[in-house]
This record gives C-alpha cells, sequence and structure tokens, in this order.
C-alpha cells in the first residue's frame, strides 16, 4: 500500500491526516461531522458503533469487578441481580456502580478508571465510555418514528425541550406515538442512545407520565426535583418498577370490583305449547336465530335465539351489519333459559322477555356467577405500601357489552375487518358521552378550557392504541383526522413508516445490544431451544410436533416427569391460576393438554424458557372474557376466531381439538363440566402465547 493511500481528508480540521491521527484524535480532539465517512459515530457507520458499544460494555463490567476492593461481595451482588426476577436488576446495578455511586474522593468508578486514563480502551472506546459517562435516567415520549432506526423522543423531564434523535434499531421497529418510556440514555456527537432495558409506563387515566413517576418517586421516599429524581431513580429503577406494578395491579383490581360481569342464568317454564310460545318469541325484529353450542345440546335444549337491544343503555361502535346484543334464549322442550353475561343486561332482557311471552312461561329460578369476583379472586396479592393513593384515583370503569357483527365480506382480511372496526369507533368518538369528562363528549371538552388537558391525555391514548394496532396488523392507518377534527393540533405527528410485525415481549424495550438477561434459564449444560420459525406454525407443522409428543414418552406420568425435572414450574402455575375453578378431575384434562403444549415448543432436554406469573395472568384474563363471547353467540366460526388471535393458531386450533375430543370420549362421570371449558380453553391460550412470546425473545 503507498503511502498517499494511508492519508485521508479530515472535515473536522480542514486538512488531510494520517489513518492513524485520525483513529486517535476522532471525537476526541477533533469534532467530526456527521457525514464523515471515517467516524464510527457517524451515523452511517451505525454498525460500527454497535460493534464498539458492545466491547466497551463488556470492559466496563469487568474494569468494575477486577478494581475493587471487595470483588467477591461484588459479584455476589451482580449474580443476585442475574437471578432477581426484575428484567432490569443487573443492568440497573452496573450503571448504579459505573456512574452514580461516588467514593470517599467524590468519584465515580467511571470517574477513577477515566482518571486512570483507561487503561485495556482504544481511542473510539474511550470516547464511548466518555459519552456513557454522561448516562441518566430520562422520561423520554415518543413523538415520531424517523426511519429504521431513529426516533423522535421528548424528556418529558424537561418540559418545554427541544426534541432528542434517538438511534437504535428495537425501538423504531416498536415504537408508539405517545407511548412513554423510563429509560437509561446518554448523548452522543449526532443523536443519543438507549442502555439496557426501559420500563413502560401503562395508561393510569388521566394522570400524565410525568405525574405518575413524581407521584410514585414521592411516595417512595424520593426527591421531588427532576434532577433529583433521575439520581434517586438510577439507584432505585428496579424498586420503582415494582411499585409501579404494583400501583397497576391495584388500579386493576379497583375496576375488577366495580366492572358488572356475570354469567346470569334465568330459567322459564312453558305453560303454553312449544310452538306457540316460539311464535311468540319471534314476534319482533330483535330476535334472531342463533347456534347451539355441544355444551348447550347436552344440556337438551334443542334451539336458540339471540336478543338484540335495540335501545341500548351504552353504545360501542360497530361495523355495518353489527347489532349490539342483550343475551341469549335457550329453547327446550318443557324449559327456556335466558343467558346474559351482565346483571344489568339480564335485568332488561327479563323485563323485555317477559313482557313479549306474557303468561305463555312462568319464571321458575336466577343464578349469577360473578366472574369480576372470580377474576379478582386469582389476582396477585398487592403490596399496598408501594401503592400512592392518589394514583388510585379515577379508577377505570369497564362497561362490558356484547354485539354479533357480520363475517368479513369476501376477499375481506381479518386485519382489515379488525382495522374497520377501529376505524368505526373512531368516528363515533367525538359525539359519545365519556365518564371522564364527567359525561360530556369529546367535542364537548375540546371547547372546555378545564377538560381539554384531559381530552388530549386520552387522545394521546388512542394515537399510541392504533399505532400499536398498525404494527400488530401492519397497516399504517392514519388516526390525525380524528385529531384534526377537536382540534388537537399540538399533538399531530407523522405515523410510523409501515414497520414489521414484531415479535418481543411488549411489555420489555431494551437496548438492541444489551447482552439481557435472555428468555431462557442460565443453565450452560443444556441447549437453547430451536427458534420458532418467522411466522406461526403451519397446520402441518404444529400437527409433527404433537405427533412428536406422543412417540417420545411411553406415559403422561414419563412427560410430567420430564417436565418437573426441567426446573418448569408450569404446573404449580397454573394451579395457582385457576384456584379451586377446577376439580381435580377436570384440572388432569387440562394438564395432559399442557404437557403436549409445552414439549410442543419445547422439545425435552433443553433450556427451560421463563415467562412472569403476571404475564400469563394477564393473558388468561384476557381470553377469558373474550372466549364466552366468541363461542355463545353459535357462529360456527367462533372458535377460529378465537383461536386466530393467538400467536400460534394453527397450534392452538388442535390443541383445542384435542382437549375437547378427550373430554367428549370421557366417561360422563369423568367429563369436565361444560362452563370450565371456557377456562381450560383460555389457559391454553395463555401458556401458547407466553412460550412464544419467551421463545422468540
Amino acid at each position: 500500500m503507498s503511502k498517499k493511500s494511508k492519508r485521508r481528508h479530515c472535515p473536522a480540521a480542514q486538512k488531510e491526516i494520517t489513518a492513524a491521527e485520525c483513529g486517535e484524535s476522532r471525537i476526541s480532539r477533533y469534532a467530526c461531522p456527521a457525514d464523515c465517512p471515517h467516524c464510527p459515530f457517524a451515523p452511517a457507520n451505525y454498525a460500527q458503533l454497535l460493534a464498539i458499544e458492545e466491547a466497551v460494555d463488556k470492559k466496563a463490567q469487568r474494569w468494575v469487578l477486577d478494581h475493587d476492593a471487595d470483588r467477591d461481595t461484588m459479584a455476589r451482588e451482580v449474580q443476585r441481580a442475574l437471578a432477581a426476577s426484575s428484567a432490569h436488576a443487573s443492568h440497573a446495578l452496573i450503571s448504579w456502580w459505573l456512574f452514580f455511586q461516588r467514593d470517599g474522593e467524590g468519584l465515580t468508578r467511571a470517574e477513577r478508571w477515566e482518571r486512570d486514563g483507561f487503561p485495556g480502551l482504544k481511542n473510539d472506546e474511550r470516547a464511548l465510555m466518555q459519552a456513557k459517562r454522561q448516562t441518566r435516567v430520562a422520561l423520554l415520549e415518543v413523538r415520531r418514528v424517523l426511519d429504521t432506526e431513529c426516533t423522535e423522543m421528548v424528556d418529558l423531564f424537561e418540559p418545554g425541550g427541544a426534541p432528542l434523535v434517538v438511534r437504535d434499531r428495537r425501538l423504531a421497529a416498536h415504537a408508539a406515538r405517545f407511548a412513554p418510556l423510563l429509560c437509561w440514555c446518554y448523548p452522543l456527537p449526532h443523536f443519543r442512545r438507549l442502555s439496557g432495558s426501559a420500563i413502560v409506563l401503562p395508561e393510569m387515566g388521566s394522570f400524565e407520565p410525568a405525574e405518575i413517576v413524581t407521584e410514585l418517586v414521592r411516595h417512595l421516599g424520593g426527591p421531588a426535583d427532576a434532577e433529583g429524581m433521575r439520581r434517586w431513580l438510577a439507584e432505585h429503577f428496579v424498586r420503582f418498577d415494582e411499585a409501579l406494578a404494583a400501583t397497576a395491579l391495584a388500579r386493576r383490581q379497583d375496576m375488577l370490583a366495580q366492572v358488572d360481569a356475570q354469567a346470569c342464568h334465568a330459567v322459564y317454564e312453558l305453560n303454553a305449547a312449544f310452538d306457540q310460545c316460539c311464535h311468540a318469541l319471534d314476534n319482533g325484529p330483535d330476535v334472531d336465530h342463533d347456534m347451539l353450542s355441544d355444551g348447550e345440546q347436552a344440556e337438551e335444549f334443542t334451539e336458540t335465539r339471540v336478543w338484540f337491544d335495540t335501545n341500548p343503555d351504552v353504545t360501542h361502535a360497530l361495523p355495518v351489519g353489527g347489532q349490539q346484543s342483550l343475551g341469549r334464549v335457550l329453547l327446550g322442550a318443557k324449559r327456556w333459559r335466558l343467558d346474559a353475561f351482565t346483571a344489568a343486561q339480564m335485568k332488561k332482557l327479563r323485563r323485555l322477555f317477559e313482557a313479549r311471552m306474557g303468561g305463555r312461561v312462568s319464571f321458575v329460578s336466577e343464578s349469577r356467577r360473578n366472574l369480576a369476583r372470580q377474576m379478582a379472586l386469582k389476582e396477585p396479592p398487592v403490596d399496598s405500601s408501594l401503592v400512592p393513593p392518589r394514583l388510585l384515583e379515577e379508577p377505570r370503569k369497564l362497561v362490558l357489552t356484547n354485539s354479533r357483527v357480520p363475517q368479513p365480506p369476501p376477499g375481506q382480511t381479518m386485519e382489515d375487518y379488525q382495522a374497520e372496526l377501529m376505524a368505526a369507533a373512531n368516528r363515533e368518538f367525538p359525539d359519545n358521552p365519556i365518564p371522564m369528562f364527567d359525561g360530556r363528549t369529546p367535542r364537548e371538552a375540546a371547547r372546555d378550557p378545564a377538560l381539554r388537558p384531559r381530552l388530549i391525555r386520552l387522545l394521546k391514548a388512542r394515537v399510541r392504541a392504533t399505532d400499536e394496532q398498525n404494527l400488530r396488523l401492519g397497516r399504517t392507518d392514519d388516526i390525525n383526522g380524528l385529531l384534526r377534527e377537536l382540534g388537537a393540533t399540538e399533538i399531530i405527528f407523522d405515523p410510523p413508516p409501515l414497520r414489521p410485525r414484531p415479535e418481543p415481549d411488549k411489555d420489555r424495550i431494551e437496548d438492541e445490544d444489551s447482552d439481557g438477561e435472555g428468555g431462557f434459564e442460565d443453565d450452560p449444560v443444556l441447549p437453547d431451544v430451536l427458534r420458532l420459525p418467522a411466522g406461526p406454525l403451519t397446520h402441518e407443522e404444529a400437527f409433527a410436533r404433537l405427533q412428536s409428543v406422543i412417540e417420545e414418552f411411553d406415559t403422561p406420568e414419563d412427560a410430567m416427569d420430564e417436565l418437573d425435572a426441567s426446573g418448569a414450574t408450569l404446573l404449580d402455575d397454573v394451579d395457582a391460576l385457576v384456584g379451586e375453578t377446577l376439580s381435580d378431575n377436570e384440572f388432569g384434562f387440562l394438564v395432559l393438554t399442557l404437557i403436549r403444549t409445552w414439549f410442543a415448543l419445547v422439545p425435552p432436554g433443553c433450556r427451560t424458557p421463563r415467562f412472569g406469573f403476571d404475564a400469563l395472568a394477564g393473558a388468561f384474563d384476557h381470553h377469558l372474557q373474550t372466549l364466552p363471547h366468541k363461542l355463545n353467540h353459535g357462529d360456527p366460526s367462533g372458535m377460529e376466531r378465537f383461536v386466530a388471535e393467538s400467536r400460534q393458531p394453527a397450534l392452538m386450533m388442535l390443541l383445542a381439538i384435542q382437549m375437547l375430543e378427550a373430554c367428549n370420549i370421557a366417561p360422563k362421570k369423568m367429563r369436565p363440566r361444560v362452563e370450565t371449558l371456557p377456562v381450560m380453553l383460555a389457559v391454553v391460550m395463555a401458556v401458547v402465547d407466553q412460550l412464544d412470546l419467551a421463545l422468540r425473545h
């Protein structure tokens, strides 16, 4: 190589310099511009930065442990952090030690390392370490996704501050406008970088994200000023996360305590001929034929009707042809039964039914099973000492309604259909009364200075939900028209571009280069599970995996022994989840399906995927709420619509079929009760989805 080829033009120095001078001086002595082709901190050289960042993080962690007087104690603390249930523990501990904790001289470990000349680091690594010394906790809110690497955000700890550009591919791939992240962040010359994992703040009524953080920190004994909170959060990041989770759980339990969610049944005897009663029942446009489930046929009902609510007390947006329903009427030769999902619906349905039927029927009995209370009993206990009372104000009010909607027309995908549902809701939103606006509409709230801040908070949540649905469905639907209609121009930002559908755990955003704590128990002996295909398993692939489980184990007991030996807590978690809802016999049926589920996704002898009980419980509750509606309206495609929501639809359909067939062929005394089948299906779906998430993570 010629001597001339070792020289390059330096845009910062405005002269030719040697490659060696460039390597020793960029960023540190020369202020390299963003378009410098030789600077690894330039946007175009992002891949080089990632490699440097990975090397620096490993060297920094080694330096911390190798240069501390009490190395053994620190090593034990690291091991405890790695074994902790919190996804944030190990990164938060190392960051606190490196950048915040000070010694008797008032120096952090990173400052001591710098004072010694950063031994072991090259120039680029030294420059990056100096930047990482400026790491601090920030409360960032997404404003725009600029491209596949960059996201524009604002730090809510700095009201009115200039927007920040954060370069992180994983964040750009999953960010939704107005999503608030409590995260570790540091500046580089041309953009910012995230470090470690972030806490995604949930919606809490009209409380702003900064209010939520401030109130939690104050309640836990921290300072109220922004800079003081940043340092306090750096030391207590995990404790803050625990308090946030406890507060969200307490709010959820308050919501469940108020929600009207009950399995209501009212039984009537027929006083007239069956045909006469049917003629009277069908004498109105609010009743239509429906289909019986297998369980309802087993109860000797022969027909069923769905009763539509032509004058609903609470309305929700529906696509063309959709109708709200009050409940169903199950018809037997001598007795009929009304079924409804809330006490209010049952009261209204009984009044309308009795008015129409007159003396042709006689009321026999009514029973109610409080579903909300059952769900509340399954909730884990809340550490009330972590929960600020103020954040329990304005509890979320959930009003349940039933509806029947037509199947998507030929050629329309389910994704398009779901988007149509949201578009219909957005069209009706401006003129629907909202409880948080004291019963006034969003259009009225937009003109009221006292209510407008609450409206902006609610609209931000709606924008965020739209972006998340677009990401989930692979769409680019725009909600900005709704914001313009309501005059909320200050929160109008370009929607994210079309992005590939994501796979990671939605509740955790981790910087793309973090080693993380992984999705698996840290066992160096067992191999990793074979990664799942990019998309869901096909029917053939799912069938082959289930067949391999049958071939792998001679008896169910062998499979249970293998599951226990792996260290998996699946069966204990599910037992805690369902509580007394299932009998021992019913739980046995469920266990057989869960074993097939586990080993279809986790071959024997592989590392054990881990997922939190709270995540499993949340998924179970969601599926348990949606499943009865999908099945009880008699639509033969109800089960298909239910399993279509799974992360593994083909596998879930096969598991459901196998479980239902096993129940049907069992001796009558051994069969699970009909009302427990939704519980069992919801458990299996939750386990499938959480396993899929853990394996992909």
